[in-house]
């Protein structure tokens, strides 16, 4: 009697199994395959987001430095007019002071001429 449709010669079994196992395969590597692509994307997605963030931090950082110096600056310049002013103040007395000193040497003078 001819087999059973049930029953499978052992060789009939091993190509079963075969087929089953190189399905499995196929399809595993399909998952490989798809997880390579989406790590890869996700790769891709984080180095432009680590750079834009980068990029972002750096402006931020630049842009305090930029706000240090420019106060740095301001206090300087101040500290600058400060003793500008002081200066100006100083060379306005002593030249009142030479003026002084020069009328009570030309009047001194006269006066010791008797020409007053």
């Amino acid at each position: 009697m001819a087999n059973d449709e049930s029953e499978l010669s052992p060789l009939d079994q091993i190509r079963l199994v075969e087929s089953e196992m190189a399905r499995r395969v196929t399809a595993a590597r399909a998952a490989v395959d798809q997880a390579l692509v989406t790590a890869r994307a996700q790769a891709a997605q984080r180095k432009i987001e680590a750079r834009e963030t980068g990029q972002r931090e750096g402006r931020v950082v630049f842009k305090e430095s930029v706000a240090r110096a420019e106060e740095e600056a301001r206090a300087m310049t101040a500290q600058a007019q400060r003793q500008a002013s002081e200066l100006r103040q100083r060379g306005h007395q002593r030249m009142e002071a030479a003026v002084r000193l020069t009328l009570q040497v030309v009047l001194g003078q006269r006066r010791e001429a008797g020409e007053e």
